[in-house]
C-alpha cells in the first residue's frame, strides 16, 4: 500500500532470523536451512505483490511491527537484520544501508501473527541538524591551534 512518499508492507509471517543457522556440508558450501528459504520466499512474493515496481534510493525512515503470536522469545535485532536484507533482494531498498532511523515494536499475544513495516524519506528534525552543526563547530575549535 502506498501513500505519497509513504510505504506500507504486510508480511503474514514472522521473519526468521538467520543469524547462526547456515549450514556447511563436508565439501565446505554453505547453505540456509529449508526454513529460512521458504520464509525468503513467500516474503519476496508478498512483499513484490503489494509494491512492484517501487524503490528508495535516498535515505529513509523505518517503523516495523511485530504481531507475536505467543510469549517466545525473539531478539529483535536478527529479525531486523532478515527482514532488512529481504526488502533490499525485493528491491524496495537500493541498500539497507539507507535505513537512517528505525523504530520497532514487538506486540506480544496478539490476535495475528505478522509483519507491518511502514517506510517514508528521512527527514531529520531541524534541531537534530543543528545540534550536530554545533558540535562539529566545537569540535574543529578544538583541533585549531
Amino acid at each position: 500500500m502506498r501513500g505519497g512518499e509513504n510505504l506500507v508492507i504486510f508480511l503474514s509471517s514472522l521473519p526468521v532470523p538467520k543469524n547462526n543457522r547456515y549450514i556447511r556440508r563436508r565439501d565446505g558450501r554453505v547453505f540456509k536451512p529449508p526454513k529460512v528459504v521458504h520464509w525468503e520466499s513467500r516474503a519476496l512474493w508478498e512483499i513484490k505483490r503489494q509494491v512492484e515496481g517501487y524503490c528508495f534510493t535516498e535515505p529513509v525512515s523505518v517503523e516495523v511491527y511485530f504481531y507475536l503470536p505467543d510469549r517466545r522469545k525473539r531478539d529483535i535485532d536478527n529479525m531486523l537484520k532478515t527482514l532488512w536484507d529481504i526488502l533490499e533482494r525485493a528491491g524496495v531498498l537500493a541498500n539497507d544501508n539507507l535505513i537512517f532511523e528505525t523504530r520497532t515494536v514487538k506486540v506480544p499475544k496478539s490476535d495475528i501473527s505478522g509483519t507491518v513495516i511502514a517506510i517514508k524519506p528521512f527527514d531529520p528534525p531541524g534541531e537534530v541538524i543543528e545540534e550536530y552543526k554545533n558540535l562539529l563547530k566545537e569540535f574543529k575549535d578544538r583541533l585549531s591551534p
